[in-house]
Parts: structure tokens; sequence; C-alpha cells
């Protein structure tokens, strides 16, 4: 089967998206309260550090919920001059700890964006140092060393580490990427040694995100706002509490690191009072929104839904947009009546079989549509 001969750029119905997600699944209402929520961690708005948990039934939608928030930081700079980064899991090696997630998180923005950060540091940092030079009549002078110093001085305490690494950094981009990701230790100031405890993985990820998303210079910042979407959070209910504790020891301290525009979400399959039975209290109370119910679809929803997806799909110029094609309305109805739960990924595997076997059995030719028959035929096929 070939989409494109439908007008289709490619799979509109995939299983794991493993690229962007545009289009919203569910109620327009939960969408606006969470756009609400990652607009309010960007520097020009509050600013404040936000952190919330969505919860629901396995498949309602959340990992969906979390790849939209991704993808509209990304893409509409316009709104956003921040950096998302989604994890599938919390366990990301076979070791489940907070070391190891910070590890992840430092190879998911990569070596070469560290390197670009670094150097962004050190343009901005030399503009005052270059202003204190001058008000001294330094400029000339070839050890600017004490200046150098005398300008990171004037930053915030807790900041000073950081930027005095990311500025090393400029000359060995490479070292201060082994660092940060744990492979190698480090003898700058403040960071002796190697990155090898929960608490210390915590405090030096969190000095990074500060760091860059601080004022290095009067209403200058390398970006306003980060973000972490942490998926299926329910892999720390099933795991040793040793284990888990760890975790959610780590998103603590990091949390703690972060009071300004850092945005934490993190989705649960599971109830409530499970997350709470599990979840230190320490952190449950570092919470900034009540939880987050992402609910199964409707109706309606699921039908706007699947024509949105439909249209992300179609090729430039498709005289099909706005429709359901491949499949008619009535078909579309069937899927939707029919798919129990009615949830994001069971539409996709519903509407792929019986556009598959439409294709290939019914032999559907492009420009016709699958109808209502041919859709039970298939569906009482399935049982």
């Amino acid at each position: 089967m070939n989409p494109q001969s439908f007008e289709l750029k490619g799979d509109p119905f995939p299983i794991v998206p493993d690229g962007p997600v545009h289009n919203w699944a569910g109620r327009d209402e939960l969408r606006e309260d969470l756009i609400d929520l990652i607009k309010g961690v960007r520097a020009r708005d509050i600013g404040v550090t936000e952190f919330a948990i969505l919860h629901g039934e396995y498949g309602a939608g959340k990992s969906h919920a979390l790849r939209y928030l991704k993808t509209l930081v990304e893409e509409d700079t316009k709104q956003f001059d921040s950096i998302a980064i989604y994890l599938e899991r919390p366990r990301v090696a076979t070791k489940l700890n907070f070391l190891e997630l910070q590890r992840y998180v430092v190879h998911t923005i990569g070596r070469e964006q560290i390197k670009s950060f670094c150097k962004q540091v050190k343009q901005l940092t030399d503009i005052t140092v270059q202003e204190l030079a001058k008000e001294k009549g330094l400029e000339d002078f070839d050890d600017q060393s004490t200046i150098i110093e005398s300008a990171i001085k004037e930053l915030p305490g807790k900041d000073q580490n950081m930027v005095r690494l990311l500025r090393h950094g400029v000359t060995n981009g490479t070292a201060v990427f082994d660092f940060l990701s744990g492979t190698t230790a480090c003898n700058q100031s403040g960071y002796e040694g190697r990155i090898d405890s929960d608490f210390l993985a915590a405090s030096v990820l969190s000095d990074l995100f500060r760091v860059i998303t601080s004022e290095l210079r009067p209403n200058e910042r390398i970006y306003e706002s980060i973000y972490l979407f942490l998926d299926e959070g329910e892999v720390l209910l099933d795991a040793k509490a040793t284990e888990s504790e760890l975790v959610f020891s780590g998103l603590r301290e990091l949390i703690n690191g972060l009071p300004y525009r850092f945005g934490l979400l993190i989705s649960f399959s599971a109830a409530t009072a499970l997350i709470e039975a599990i979840m230190s209290q320490h952190l449950l109370k570092r919470m900034t929104w009540p939880y987050i119910e992402v609910p199964m679809l409707d109706e309606s929803h699921a039908k706007d839904f699947l024509r949105a997806q439909l249209d992300d799909f179609r090729i430039e110029g498709s005289q099909y947009g706005g429709t359901f094609y491949p499949f008619d309305e009535d078909t579309i109805d069937l899927l939707v009546e029919t798919t129990q739960p009615a949830t994001p990924r069971n539409l996709f595997i519903r509407c792929k079989r019986v556009f598959e076997r439409a294709v290939r059995r019914y032999k559907i030719k492009p420009g016709e549509k699958i109808t209502r028959d041919i859709a039970e035929q298939i569906l009482v096929g399935e049982r």
C-alpha cells in the first residue's frame, strides 16, 4: 500500500509517533490549560517553575499530549525561545536512578548544543569583561584573568561555577560535555571530580539549566525556559522503592535548584492515590498544579482528531482537505463507535487496519472511498 497514491505524505496512523505531533487529541479546555502552564514558565511571562502531573487510563493520550507540547515549544519560535526535552520513560538504563536520567538528558541535549552553550556564555560574559576593562583602563592589558573573574563575580554566586565551566568549554567543549555526561572527571573550580551520585547529578543539571535561562547580561539570556516532559511515570510505581526514591529525590533536588523558568510534566497511567503512595511527600509538595486528568476521547473529539490527523498528512494542494478521505464519514462513525476505549492509539490501530485491508483485500483504488459496508466486513472478519 502506497499512502502517496491516496494523496498522503506518509502513514497517518503511527502507533508509536517518532516525530512531531501537531494535532491535539481531546478537549480544547485541557489543551488551553496545558499551554497556559508552559507559557507561564517563559521569562517573558510569569517565569516561575511549574511542576505538574498528568494522569489517566493507559492509552488516554498522555504521551500524545506531552509530544504535542514538545512540538509546540520547538516549532512555534514566536511563542517560545526554549528547549523541550521528552523522555519516553524514567528507566533509561539498566539501573534506575537519577544519575542515569541526568546522563541521558545531557546526551539528548547533545554535544554540539553543549558547545554552543559554551560559546554563547563566553560571548555574553566577554561583553561585561570589556566594559570592566574599559572602566579600569586595562583594555590593552594582556592578562585579563582578574577582570574575567570580576565579571563572573557580578553574577549570582550559585551560577558562577557553571559559567566558569562553560567558558572553559570554548577551548575544550568535548571535555565539558564528557564531564556533564558523567564520562570523565573535572578539574574546574566547584566541580572537582566526577558526577557519580544522584545528588551531584541533580545539582549540576540544575546549575546548567539555570545558567542558560538566566540573564547573563541585562535582558539577555541564551534561552528563556527549559521543559522536561517525562512520560510513563508508572514505571516508578512498579520499581523497587529504593530505585524510585532515587529518581524522586533527584527530581526534587532539580526543582529546588530551579525556582524559575523550568517546566516539569510527568505522566502516570495510574490513579492519584497510587501516585501519592509511592511519591515522596517532599516532591508532592512541590507540585504547582492540581493533578491534571487526561480523559478518554468522546465521539465528537475522536472524529475531529482523526480529520485533523488526516489533513496533517495530506500532500500539498490535495483536493481532500477537511474530509475523512480515504474513508467516508459513515465509516469513521463506525470506527469511532466500535473502538473502546476511544484513545488515540486504539483509533490509529483500528483505522490503519481497515485502511490497509480495504486496499489489499477489497482493491480500493485512489479516488475511491472506504465505505461503511467494507469496514464492517473487515471488522467482522477480525472477530
